[in-house]
């Protein structure tokens, strides 16, 4: 048998050259400058390989276990928001049938990225005796994660089937997993040759790379070494910070200015921001130009939260008009087995899904309860009397009913990732429908809350 001499790929050449340095400098006490420039060199050459891809970001989503099957479990509707931007998904029946299925591979940018999921699913399996017959899931849960060069993020949109929960409504549940990995390989590229030995232009015809240094015979004979001298790669321009956008906030109770504290909220920690009722201006908040959230908290008041845009062309000015917290217990918001109850709920007339004029000012009180407890989401039901329209209208009267008292909440600053709806048509009557009286009662919402993501 014949041995054939492999010829070594670059990377093994690279490290080969680096080794020899290695053991050189072990045996000579003071290398010279040359030598040291060399190595310096090999060392960059060798870290060039490794090359960086831009981030991935994978989402996918995990079909309902038991969907299409005897459970009945239907998807009806999807929305994917990344960042605010909707992302083009399969047709329902893919992504509905069970088993994970590809929503977006995409490549962005570095920085903090928020998905909003939002699914809504329905039993379809006609059963007179079953209260899931007919009902509609609409579920809303958010994540938010970072992306960087070199990793790939995989976000798992997972709904789940809660088999043990006390109330139809909590039967299906949505929530992410995400995990990361890298992918960034060692590539084995092609080394550069080194600048040529011309002193006089050092932009010559390159000469031949370096050979592989041995070790010295004696301890006097010095190992040939390269005599070219290496020049480094230029240096970029170092960027300079980015300039900060400004946000200008106060806080108003009636025209006098009061003492609060405001948390500006974007992708990074909170900025909190200290506002004196003795300030004769608004205090300013340096901020990156982007999306934010700003909370307001003051002792006696109800909490209000507001979400706006800083661009750096423009400074931005908020002001908040507090109102004062409730002192009697009946004026307060009550919690009875996770359900909100108002001292002047939203009233709805007939055929009506806008709340009547006048009705809507409990809704403060739920939003000074967001604010306080980030932890807290919120479901509104929406209902309807046995009368008011025929019977496939009276669900989608009362899903609308919901939805608008979704849009005035959205519309004081919650985010809309910590609201959802869902209506019920005229299965769940609060009171008689015989009278007008039990009616009026019926034609209503009910809020309900819910923790966590």
């Amino acid at each position: 048998m014949l041995w054939t001499p492999v010829a070594p790929t670059p990377v093994q050449a690279l490290l080969s050259v680096m080794l020899a340095l290695v053991a050189v400098s072990a045996r000579a006490a003071e290398p010279s400058t040359v030598e040291q420039r060399a190595r310096e060199d090999l060392d960059r050459q060798l870290q060039a390989l490794v090359k960086t891809p831009p981030p991935e970001v994978l989402i996918t989503y995990e079909g309902l276990p038991g969907a299409g099957t005897s459970r009945g479990y239907k998807l009806l509707e999807v929305d994917f928001l990344l960042n605010g931007q909707p992302l083009a998904v399969p047709a329902l029946e893919t992504i509905g049938a069970p088993g994970t299925h590809r929503l977006a591979a995409l490549k962005v940018e570095e920085g903090s990225y928020t998905l909003v999921s939002r699914v809504t699913y329905t039993n379809d399996q006609w059963n007179l005796f079953s209260e899931e017959s007919g009902f509609l899931w609409k579920m809303t849960a958010s994540v938010t994660f970072q992306a960087q060069r070199g990793l790939r993020v995989k976000v798992r949109v997972i709904p789940g089937i809660n088999p043990t929960a006390p109330d139809p409504r909590l039967k299906l549940k949505l929530m992410h997993d995400v995990s990361a990995e890298m992918t960034a390989p060692l590539a084995d590229a092609s080394l550069s040759e080194p600048p040529a030995a011309n002193p006089r232009v050092a932009t010559a015809a390159p000469v031949a790379p370096p050979p592989v240094l041995s070790p010295p015979t004696t301890p006097t004979a010095p190992p040939p070494v390269a005599t070219a001298p290496v020049i480094p790669p230029p240096l970029q321009a170092p960027q300079g910070p980015v300039a900060p956008a400004r946000l200008f906030l106060r806080v108003l109770a009636g025209r006098k200015p009061v003492d609060a504290t405001a948390y500006v909220r974007g992708d990074g920690p909170p900025q909190q921001v200290i506002l004196d009722k003795k300030a004769r201006k608004p205090a300013p908040v340096m901020v990156p130009p982007g999306e934010y959230t700003v909370d307001v908290l003051a002792k006696g008041f109800l909490a209000q939260t507001r979400r706006i845009t800083v661009s750096r062309e423009k400074a931005t000015s908020v002001a908040f008009m507090l109102t004062r917290a409730p002192v009697k217990k009946g004026q307060q918001a009550q919690v009875k087995n996770e359900r909100v109850e108002l001292p002047k709920p939203p009233r709805f007339a007939d055929k009506q899904s806008a709340p009547r004029k006048g009705t809507t000012s409990g809704l403060s009180l739920l939003v000074d309860m967001l604010v306080r407890d980030e932890s807290l989401r919120l479901r509104i039901e929406g209902h309807t009397d046995n009368r008011e329209a025929p019977a496939p209208a009276r669900q989608a009267l009362s899903e609308a009913r919901a939805k608008a008292v979704v849009e005035l909440l959205v519309r004081e600053g919650l985010d809309p990732a910590r609201v959802e709806s869902v209506g019920l048509g005229d299965t769940r009557p609060k009171a008689p429908n015989l009278i007008p009286r039990g009616r009026d009662l019926n034609r209503r919402v009910e809020l309900v809350l819910l923790r966590g993501k």
